[in-house]
C-alpha cells in the first residue's frame, strides 16, 4: 500500500502541522503521482470533477525506505476500499454487514412513512379537516362579531345613570330583557363551539390511527438512527503514534459538541495516519488537496492544498498526533508593532499591526496588540480588529469616551478603510463590486461560507492596480465588516475567483498573507476633524 518515492529531496525533521502548513516538496511530488493515477481511472472522472479531497502522507518504513500513502475523503463509487489507496478506518459499507442491514431497515421505515403521508385518502381527509377548521374559525368569529354589535346596542339602551352590575355584564336589574339576551348569546356561543368541536373531532378521528402510526414510525426511525450512529462511532477505533486506541465517541466526549459529527474519521488525514500507525510506518509530512469543481458555498480550488478541517478532524488528529512532534500552527511575527504619530492623539492611537500578531488575546499566551499596548499605556480599548494574518492600520482608544465615539462611527459605516492585496493569478476586469452573503462554517471554524439564505450581507468594492508576474495587485474597500470578508470575496468563484497570496484557508500557503490595511479615515473623537492615515504595505 505504501508507494515508493524515488527522490533526493531532504526529509523533514519535524512533522508538519496539519492545520497550518505549506506543502513539503515531498508531498508535492507524491501528490503529482496521485493525480497521474487518477487520470488513469476513466470511470471516476465524473465523480472527481464534481469535487473531491485527496491526501498524501510521506512515510518511512522500518528499514528507512521512503514512500507515500494516498487517500480520498468519503467514498468513490460508493466504496471505501479501492486498491492503491489506504482503506477506511472502519469499513461499514459491506453489503451484508450490520450497518447496511440496519440502514436498509431505516430506509424501509422512511418508505412506510412516505406511503402513509402521501396516501390519497389521508391527504383528502387532511384537506377536509383543514377546510372544516377554517369554516369553524370563520363561523365562531362571525358570531363573536355579532355579539360585540349586540353588546354595543345593549349599552346604548341601558340607563347611563344606573350603577353597573358587574356580575350581569354591566346591565342593571331594571333591564332584564337585555340581561337575558346577553346570557342567551353567551350560551349560544358555547353551543356553537361544541357543535364545531364535535364535527372536528369526527374528522380528526379518521386521521388518528394514521397519525399515530406515522408518529410511532418516526420515533422508531430516530431511535434506530441514533443507535446506529452510536454503534458506528464506537467501531471507529483511532490509533495514535504510541499504539493507543480511542473510539470516536471517547475522543469527542470532551469537545463542545460532545458527539462526533456525521462523517468523522472518513477524511483523508485520519485515514492516512491510521494506516501508517497500524503498519509501523513513521510519518514525515502530510498534505491534502482538492480536485474538481469548487462547491457553491465553500471555497475549494482545483489543485490547491488545504488544512485539515477543524470540526471533524481536529479532535481526532490531536489524539493521533499527541506524541508526535509537529511544527507550530502559526507563522512567526516578522515585524514589530508600530505606533504612528497622530495629531491630538491623547484619546486614541493608530498602530501598524504586523502580520502574524493577534489583535486581542486568544486561547494561548501568545502576545497581541492589546496585551502589548496595555504594558505601555495601561487601559486600552480595542475599537476593531484585524485578522491575525493581516497587517496594517488599526485604531485603539485610550479612553472610554473615545472608544464609544469611534464605535458609533463604525456602526454608522462612516469610517473608511482600504486594503491592498496581492492575488495569486491575473484578471481582466479592473473595477467592480462584490456582494456575497457570508456565515461561519460551524463545522470548520474560522472558515466562512457563502450562504444566500442564512448569510449576512457582505459588500466589497475592488480596483485592479497592477498585473505582473502572474499576480494581481488590487485595492479592496469593504462596506461591511464580516469575518474573512475580503479573503472570501477574492477567493470565491462568484467573487474574483482568485485567492490572496498566502491565504492558507482559501488559497495556498506562503511566508505570509498578502493582505494589508493601507488606509484608515475617521473623525477625531474630540475635535471631529477628519483624519486620514496611510501606510503602504511591505510587499
Amino acid at each position: 500500500m505504501m508507494h515508493p518515492l524515488h527522490t533526493d529531496l531532504p526529509r523533514p525533521a519535524v512533522f508538519n502541522n496539519p492545520f497550518c502548513y505549506a506543502p513539503d516538496p515531498l508531498c508535492l511530488l507524491a501528490a503529482e503521482e496521485v493525480k497521474t493515477y487518477l487520470r488513469s481511472q476513466p470511470d471516476w472522472q465524473a465523480e472527481i470533477e464534481a469535487g473531491k479531497m485527496f491526501g498524501v502522507l510521506v512515510c518511512e518504513d522500518a528499514q528507512g525506505q521512503l514512500g507515500f500513502l494516498a487517500a480520498y475523503s468519503g467514498q468513490i463509487g460508493g466504496r471505501e476500499d479501492w486498491p492503491w489507496f489506504v482503506p477506511a478506518v472502519f469499513d461499514y459499507l459491506q453489503p451484508d454487514g450490520y450497518f447496511k442491514r440496519e440502514e436498509a431497515e431505516i430506509s424501509a421505515i422512511n418508505h412506510r412513512i412516505t406511503v402513509l403521508e402521501n396516501a390519497p385518502d389521508y391527504i383528502a381527509t387532511k384537506a377536509t379537516l383543514a377546510q372544516l377548521q377554517a369554516e369553524a374559525a370563520r363561523d365562531i368569529d362571525s358570531y363573536k362579531s355579532f355579539m360585540r354589535e349586540a353588546r354595543a346596542r345593549r349599552h346604548q339602551l341601558s340607563s347611563p345613570s344606573a350603577a353597573p352590575n358587574t356580575t350581569l355584564g354591566g346591565f342593571t336589574a331594571e333591564n332584564p330583557s337585555l340581561i337575558k339576551e346577553s346570557q342567551f348569546q353567551k350560551a349560544e356561543l358555547h353551543r356553537l363551539k361544541k357543535r364545531w368541536q364535535a364535527r372536528l373531532a369526527s374528522a380528526e378521528q379518521s386521521l388518528k390511527d394514521t397519525d399515530s402510526e406515522i408518529l410511532r414510525l418516526k420515533q422508531e426511525r430516530k431511535h434506530r438512527s441514533d443507535a446506529l450512529q452510536r454503534w458506528l462511532f464506537n467501531h471507529f477505533q483511532m490509533l495514535n503514534a504510541q499504539g493507543e486506541r480511542r473510539t470516536l465517541t471517547d475522543i469527542f466526549r470532551q469537545t463542545p459538541q460532545q458527539l462526533p459529527p456525521s462523517g468523522s474519521g472518513e477524511c483523508c488525514a485520519p485515514k492516512l495516519l491510521q494506516y501508517a500507525f497500524l503498519h509501523n510506518l513513521h510519518p514525515l509530512c502530510m498534505a491534502e488537496f482538492w480536485q474538481g469543481r469548487s462547491p457553491k458555498m465553500e471555497i475549494r480550488h482545483h489543485g490547491h492544498y488545504y488544512p485539515a478541517c477543524r470540526g471533524k478532524c481536529k479532535p481526532i488528529l490531536e489524539w493521533q498526533l499527541k506524541t508526535l512532534q509537529t511544527l507550530p500552527q502559526t507563522l512567526p511575527v516578522r515585524e514589530s508593532l508600530e505606533v504612528l504619530e497622530c495629531p491630538n492623539s491623547q484619546p486614541f492611537l493608530v498602530i501598524n499591526k504586523p502580520a502574524g500578531l493577534l489583535s486581542v488575546p486568544g486561547k494561548s499566551d501568545a502576545p497581541s496588540v492589546e496585551s502589548i499596548l496595555r504594558e505601555k499605556y495601561g487601559e486600552v480599548y480595542m475599537v476593531h480588529r484585524l485578522d491575525m494574518d493581516t497587517s496594517g492600520l488599526m485604531i485603539v482608544a485610550l479612553t472610554s469616551e473615545a472608544y464609544h465615539h469611534l464605535q458609533r462611527q463604525f456602526l454608522a459605516r462612516t469610517i473608511y478603510k482600504r486594503y491592498i492585496a496581492l492575488l495569486d493569478g491575473t484578471m481582466n476586469i479592473t473595477t467592480g463590486t462584490i456582494s456575497l452573503p457570508l456565515r461561519p462554517d460551524i463545522m470548520d471554524r474560522p472558515r466562512q461560507l457563502v450562504d444566500y439564505e442564512h448569510g449576512k450581507p457582505a459588500v466589497t468594492e475592488y480596483e485592479v492596480l497592477a498585473v505582473e508576474n502572474g499576480r494581481t495587485r488590487v485595492a479592496l474597500t469593504p462596506h461591511t465588516g464580516r469575518t474573512h470578508q475580503l479573503r472570501m470575496h477574492c477567493a470565491h468563484p462568484d467573487g474574483l475567483g482568485i485567492p490572496i497570496v498566502g491565504d492558507n484557508l482559501y488559497g495556498t500557503s506562503a511566508d505570509r498573507l498578502y493582505l494589508h490595511a493601507e488606509t484608515l479615515s475617521f473623525d477625531h473623537p474630540i475635535t471631529n476633524e477628519r483624519l486620514t492615515f496611510c501606510q503602504p504595505p511591505a510587499f
